[in-house]
């Protein structure tokens, strides 16, 4: 008898085993069954809309924007995963009695400070003489400052550049805390394609945005007061006064940079004061220090060793006046609860984009109206689905992206949860229905993630062949990917990352970023492929 209880029981629970795997199979179709086309047309043209004005970070379009896809969540039932908010009663409401009730939003409200405007000066003494500079026509200020007044020496780094395992350090040696420091751009033979240094160094950088942004990073964990950044023949010309109507040029500058954003924290940044300077103050400061740029380019760049040096008997003295005002932003937040609180993936995708100017729209199809509606197409997929994933699953579209990763950094200081240690895995959406000039099949893209998990890719791979999807994927790993997307600020984190991007296309941040022409399918391929990835993940 007890040999037949036992085959009976493992009967059924091989019964229950096929069947439950049936279920889940037939939920993860529907899902897959509820990525589709007109959907994703749908979002993604309003998105990009003139209406939207650009999506500029904390202005009206992008207020509009937000209001847009929290309604979307809405309806697709997903709930709201932002900040405890109290709700706003009618006079009527009040005086019948009825208390106002604490609901949580889909907004994370995200406080930033824009600059305004700032006045500086800097000048150069010496023990026989004192210059000051002309602010944009010497130099001209990178950074938003606060207020500050400071002299300090000065520390030729060159291009205060590091690579740890090629055992290149242009620190070495040096002390540079409370000191100006004066580089180059790059890094060792980044202007000779045939040196010893273009060939070491360039491939271990995925743009100059990032290296440049590393760089900074390492100035201010050294303690540097402010770089100088010199550009050797470097154009000054956007300078002038008198620069040419910007809304007669067919492809016009980005407002981008118009006013400085940065996110409003409880204590005041000492970052280090970044500085532009032209050829002739920096000739000026460096005369008779023996440094003569162009040698040191070429011999630094063939011999790969540092030539940092103190700048002897010459101090540099700033003082900035920064005027700003506070203004808020958001994040929009939804959530599929899991059966496990405790282990969340978070989806996101930046939803800001350049703004208007000049009677121009930085519509922003691909960048980054895509990745927004694709993060909102996997939110409907995991609610068609019906069923509730092990996993809780966290769908996000960031603020301030193109300001410097703003929203992202913002919520992973304050994660949903209370701990960053509770996401297991943040999937990235930045630019996916686009082509890059290149790729004549229509069919490339490519996926950045964390190296030690090997599974991202191998599931990629067999989710690929077995749907037939036409994707052409190039797998990108690191130990800790950063760049200048949003994943870089769960990596830092060290939050495991999969970010997905179709192609780079040549109207990157410029107006005519419209939906003309999309790769619908490319994109949608993308998407069913996360959806499968994700599916797999949430539901281990």
């Amino acid at each position: 008898m007890k040999s037949i209880i036992v085959f009976l029981s493992a009967a059924l629970l091989t019964i229950f085993s096929s069947n439950l795997a049936i279920g889940q199979n037939d939920a993860k179709q529907k899902g897959l069954d509820a990525i589709d086309k007109e959907s994703l047309k749908a979002q993604l043209e309003f998105l990009s809309s003139d209406w939207m004005e650009g999506r500029a970070t904390g202005e009206k379009g992008e207020f509009m924007a937000g209001d847009y896809l929290a309604s979307m969540l809405k309806f697709m039932g997903i709930a709201p995963a932002g900040d405890k908010e109290i709700n706003q009663l009618t006079r009527e409401q009040r005086w019948s009695g009825i208390k106002p009730e604490e609901m949580t939003s889909y907004f994370q409200n995200v406080p930033m400070i824009k600059y305004l405007e700032t006045n500086s000066e800097v000048s150069l003494s010496t023990s026989s003489y004192s210059i000051t500079f002309q602010e944009n026509v010497d130099y001209t200020i990178l950074s938003n400052p606060i207020s500050t007044d400071f002299g300090a020496p000065i520390v030729f780094v060159g291009y205060g550049f590091t690579d740890e395992k090629n055992g290149y350090d242009d620190y070495k040696g040096l002390d540079i805390k409370n000191k100006i420091i004066i580089r180059l751009y790059g890094f060792p033979g980044y202007r000779d394609k045939d040196s010893e240094g273009f060939k070491k160094f360039s491939s271990k950088t995925s743009n100059d945005y990032t290296v440049e942004r590393i760089k900074n990073i390492k100035a201010k964990e050294k303690g540097a007061l402010a770089i100088i950044n010199l550009i050797p023949n470097g154009n000054i010309k956007s300078w002038a006064t008198n620069e040419i109507d910007l809304s007669k040029n067919e492809k016009p500058f980005p407002p981008l940079y118009q006013y400085p954003l940065e996110i409003k924290t409880d204590s005041i940044k000492t970052e280090p004061l970044r500085i532009n300077a032209s050829n002739a103050m920096m000739n000026l400061i460096l005369d008779n220090s023996g440094i003569i740029i162009a040698d040191f380019e070429k011999r630094v760049g063939a011999t790969l060793k540092p030539e940092s040096k103190i700048i002897k008997d010459k101090t540099l003295k700033v003082s900035c006046k920064s005027k700003s005002e506070l203004i808020n932003t958001r994040n929009v937040l939804g959530i599929i609860e899991g059966e496990n609180k405790d282990e969340i993936i978070v989806i996101g995708g930046h939803y800001d984009h350049l703004g208007i100017d000049n009677g121009f729209i930085w519509n922003g199809a691909d960048d980054n109206a895509s990745g927004t509606v694709g993060v909102w197409m996997l939110a409907k997929a995991f609610a068609a689905s019906g069923v509730k994933p092990k996993k809780t699953i966290v769908f996000a579209a960031w603020t301030g992206e193109e300001r410097g990763l703003l929203g992202s950094e913002f919520f992973a200081q304050n994660p949903y949860g209370g701990s960053i240690e509770k996401i297991k895995l943040y999937v990235n959406y930045d630019m996916i229905s686009k082509d890059s000039q290149n790729d004549t099949l229509k069919n490339q893209a490519r996926l950045v993630y964390t190296k030690s998990f090997e599974k991202f890719e191998t599931m990629s791979v067999k989710n690929i062949t077995d749907y037939n999807l036409n994707l052409k994927m190039i797998y990108r790993p690191s130990e800790n990917p950063r760049g200048g997307s949003d994943h870089s600020s769960f990596s830092t984190k060290n939050v495991p990352i999969m970010y997905f991007m179709a192609g780079f296309p040549s109207d990157y941040h410029t107006p005519t970023d419209e939906t003309d022409d999309i790769n619908w399918n490319k994109m949608i391929d993308i998407i069913k492929l996360t959806f499968l990835n994700v599916w797999e993940i949430a539901n281990e």
